[in-house]
């Protein structure tokens, strides 16, 4: 489970290396969702029911049946994807599949969605200032709950029960690295499936690290961890719980 900007893109290619010669490329044996296209999909087959409100609940309730799909196929080794955690899936093909996902500082990982999608991507107008005091800015603060919790009709991912159904199902997972620790999770996934991933980086910020920090005053990150406190919540929780080091 692909979460943005938490170095998903690296790890996944590493993973995907894993099933990858001369008969798997015949076979095509792994399926990485086109997180566009699918975004894409669901709004032409909901077009009429999209609204403010349950647009997140139906994109991501099309790209679960797109999972099912591709775990339904017999040839199908390894998915990956911007998916969220389906428990529809988890009851029917956890004897199946394995579970992974990768976690990072929510603040850091807010700030690098944010210069990543303005610049390098181009998909934001408004300046740093401007879209703090936005929708998005607050939705990006809870991402790991509604990710790892689930798409929920009311769209209230802020709350104790939505935080604490995020905790939960990670308890569901084969694996849960951080990214701080990435050697961690490369030692984690030798363990479990017997083989050394080799991580290069993928789709790095075209923005300095200083040009970053130019925008970021002690009062500017008060507000950020605030707006992430939902995730912050759940991230703390992954250290105490996942972290073998720890």
């Amino acid at each position: 489970m692909h979460l943005h900007k938490c170095g998903g893109t690296s790890i996944t290619q590493a993973i995907k290396a894993c099933y990858q010669n001369i008969s798997s490329i015949t076979e095509n044996n792994t399926f990485h969702l086109n997180g566009a296209a699918a975004s894409s999909a669901a709004h032409k087959t909901f077009e009429d029911n999209l609204d403010s409100e349950n647009n997140d609940y139906l994109v991501g309730k099309f790209r679960e049946n797109l999972l099912l799909y591709y775990m339904c196929q017999p040839k199908i080794n390894y998915i990956a994807g911007h998916f969220s955690f389906s428990e529809v899936a988890y009851q029917n093909f956890s004897n199946k599949y394995a579970f992974i996902t990768v976690l990072r500082n929510p603040v850091k990982r807010w700030i690098s969605a944010y210069f990543y999608n303005r610049y390098t991507i181009s998909k934001l107008d408004e300046d740093f200032y401007e879209f703090l005091s936005s929708e998005r800015a607050l939705k990006g603060g809870c991402m790991y709950v509604k990710s790892i919790g689930g798409p929920n009709k009311s769209g209230d991912y802020t709350s104790e029960d939505a935080v604490k159904r995020a905790k939960e199902n990670l308890h569901k997972f084969s694996i849960v690295g951080l990214l701080e620790h990435k050697e961690e999770f490369v030692n984690q996934f030798e363990q479990r499936f017997g083989r050394k991933l080799k991580i290069r980086s993928y789709n790095r910020s075209i923005q300095s690290e200083g040009f970053k920090k130019s925008f970021i005053t002690e009062e500017i990150e008060t507000k950020i961890k605030e707006l992430c406190r939902p995730d912050i919540e759940v991230y703390e929780y992954a250290l105490n719980h996942f972290l073998k080091t720890k």
